[in-house]
């Protein structure tokens, strides 16, 4: 009798130890979740990772001179980077995604120099 209760335990200790393979956490990355996750990045959330951490993530996806890295209000650490020549907005997620977009074209106007004087706007001469 006590080795069918020992028996009976210890399988009921297995099955409540065994993964639930239906279930997911998206924080961890699996074969399962991974494609989901980068899917869905950059993802919201309160991030572990410090500013030394996020940097070295973004470079290990192949970016370089990773700069002006600071972690936003949604949790995620944004910057400037470089890949293959192009200048890039970086985002590093809570889950280690790092995403990017291409960074804003600079102003092709010129900057105001204060020591000029003002020019008067000259108003459009009709055709004859």
């Amino acid at each position: 009798m006590r080795t069918l209760l020992a028996l009976a335990a210890t399988a009921a200790l297995v099955a409540a130890c065994a993964p639930d393979s239906e279930k997911t956490n998206p924080a961890i990355a699996t074969n399962e979740s991974t494609a989901e996750r980068a899917a869905t990045a950059p993802a919201a959330g309160a991030s572990s990772f410090t500013e030394e951490q996020a940097r070295e993530r973004i470079t290990s996806a192949g970016y370089t001179d990773v700069t002006a890295l600071a972690r936003a209000e949604d949790g995620t650490w944004r910057g400037g980077a470089m890949m293959s020549g192009q200048s890039q907005t970086v985002v590093l997620d809570y889950q280690g995604n790092v995403t990017a977009t291409p960074a804003p074209a600079p102003s092709t106007l010129a900057p105001i120099d204060p020591t000029m004087p003002a020019q008067p706007a000259t108003p459009a001469q009709p055709t004859p």
